[in-house]
């Protein structure tokens, strides 16, 4: 059985679904496949549920595996495949492709993947699947921009902690005019109480077992009572000192507080107190070039340490899980492992030009989808504003209907709303697939420079490294990794010499 596949992942892409549909249906017509005994058609709005990933794994890929003979899965284009090159769903098919079970067709990128594809067509793929996720990651961007202005306002942007209450006021008409955050004046004190519990010695088993019989209960639809993972949390939060922790970095809130510095230190003085004592080897890391490196034999951290009289660093296997013959490693037989790794993905700099051109071509009509989506998008909200204008002029009409008037206005300023942001999430999508291949492209051909450099950082040096290997595993003194994507394609094409498939038959 072949399987017709069209799908959707953001709000915008809703209408797209029957052009989709449309294009699947061409080219079962061209492959003289029959509905129902030669293909079936998938259909499905990711936008529409939560469990997006679950679903794509019942309706694709669960029906694919199953199947006793090749199967060929057609997507319209590569960005309807995945957009995430570290997907589970992407992982799966792509291991079926490889067992020789699907074929995948990508009919508007003139593409099919099987087995016995070419390296330079896996390449496509990849690079493919690495910009669709770089458009991705810049819609994720503007957010992340809109959250920071938030967060440099003292604006929390999550869920309140417990022991406070997220809130918003609506006007007349039902419209937010102000969100924040407040003191819950049902858990606040129960929460101090736990704190003061904790100040005095109290383990965290015990105040949770405390506060459950005080009747405290999570500020979620469940509500359950605080487990004792979640009360060491509690007690870690400087948000109840008036300061809030995004990520990394720590900012000062706006929000009253309800816990003196002085009650929170003291936890944690209790919490420095009860600490088991530390590990048994200390190598300062942050001054060693290679970290999270396992034992290939017991999976095992990599310890290095500097032997000062020699001044060389060492890299050894901890040999917690018991002794194995570890070698010691000289780590500069490690750098130079990854320098010839570096080296095996040099990009000729004669082809660049020619690689990044025949990109650009096979992405315009994406960059065109964006442009025209954003101006669609334009238009509708243009069209709004008359229709509420011309509502206004009519409200006469609707003097014994008021309720009916408020709902009409309510729903199309809510849906003005999200017409801007969807605007503001495309404002770079046009721009990010160029931009994309031209920086992997730009690091391989010198990455050996780049890691060679005198004036390249340690930190730099290893961003380096993790941008293209992963699962990095010690065997003796020999480095295992995987090469990430697209690097790997990238790496096979280097091997051949190959960057292009025939340019006669599917260019």
């Amino acid at each position: 059985m072949n399987y017709l596949i069209a799908r959707v992942s953001d709000p915008d892409q809703r209408k797209a679904l029957p052009a989709q549909k449309q294009k699947l249906y061409d080219y079962a017509k061209l492959k003289d496949w029959d509905e129902g005994t030669a293909f079936s058609y998938i259909e499905f709005d990711e936008t529409a549920f939560k469990e997006g990933r679950k679903t794509f794994r019942e309706l694709v890929i669960e029906p694919l595996t199953n199947e006793k003979s090749l199967s060929i899965a057609v997507f319209d284009k590569i960005d309807r495949f995945s957009r995430d090159t570290t997907s589970d769903e992407r992982k799966d098919l792509t291991v079926l492709f490889r067992q020789g079970k699907i074929e995948l067709h990508f009919p508007s990128d003139n593409l099919f993947i099987n087995r016995y594809s070419p390296a330079a067509d896996l390449f496509r793929l990849d690079i493919g699947v690495a910009l669709a996720g770089y458009y991705s990651a810049s819609i994720r961007d503007n957010v992340k921009r809109r959250y920071q202005q938030m967060l440099n306002d003292g604006i929390w942007v999550g869920k309140a902690p417990i022991g406070y209450l997220n809130y918003q006021e609506n006007d007349a008409s039902g419209k937010p005019i102000k969100k924040g955050i407040k003191i819950d004046p049902v858990r606040a004190h129960l929460i101090r109480a736990a704190f003061e519990l904790r100040a005095n010695g109290m383990p965290y088993k015990s105040v949770a077992k405390e506060m459950k019989k005080q009747g405290l209960v999570s500020n979620t639809k469940l509500l359950k009572p605080i487990s004792t993972s979640q009360w060491e949390q509690i007690f870690a939060n400087k948000f109840y000192i008036g300061t809030m922790k995004f990520e990394t970095k720590e900012y000062e809130h706006q929000y009253d507080t309800f816990i003196e510095k002085w009650l929170w230190d003291k936890c944690q003085d209790v919490k420095e107190g009860r600490k088991l004592s530390r590990t048994k080897y200390n190598t300062k890391s942050g001054s060693f070039l290679f970290k999270n490196i396992k034992c290939h034999d017991c999976s095992y951290s990599i310890t290095f340490f500097e032997a000062t009289r020699k001044n060389i660093t060492y890299g050894h296997c901890t040999e917690y899980g018991g002794k194995h013959g570890a070698q010691y490693v000289n780590e500069k037989e490690l750098i130079e492992q990854v320098r010839n790794v570096f080296a095996s993905l040099t990009v000729p700099k004669s082809e660049l030009p020619r690689i990044v051109s025949e990109i650009e071509k096979n992405h315009k009509s994406e960059q065109k989808y964006y442009l025209t989506a954003r101006n669609r998008l334009q238009k509708e909200y243009n069209s709004l504003d008359e229709e509420l204008d011309q509502l206004f002029k009519d409200r006469k009409q609707f003097e014994s209907q008021h309720e009916r008037f408020e709902r009409m206005v309510k729903g199309l300023e809510q849906r003005q709303r999200d017409i801007m942001s969807q605007i503001e999430e495309h404002s770079d999508g046009d721009k990010a697939f160029i931009i994309g291949a031209s920086y992997i492209l730009e690091v391989c051909s010198r990455a050996v420079e780049l890691f060679d450099a005198e004036t390249t950082t340690l930190e730099q040096k290893r961003y380096l490294i993790d941008f293209t290997l992963s699962n990095l595993t010690l065997e003796g003194k020999t480095l295992h990794f995987n090469l990430l994507e697209p690097f790997d394609a990238i790496a096979e094409c280097a091997k051949s010499g190959n960057w292009y498939p025939g340019l006669d038959l599917n260019q």
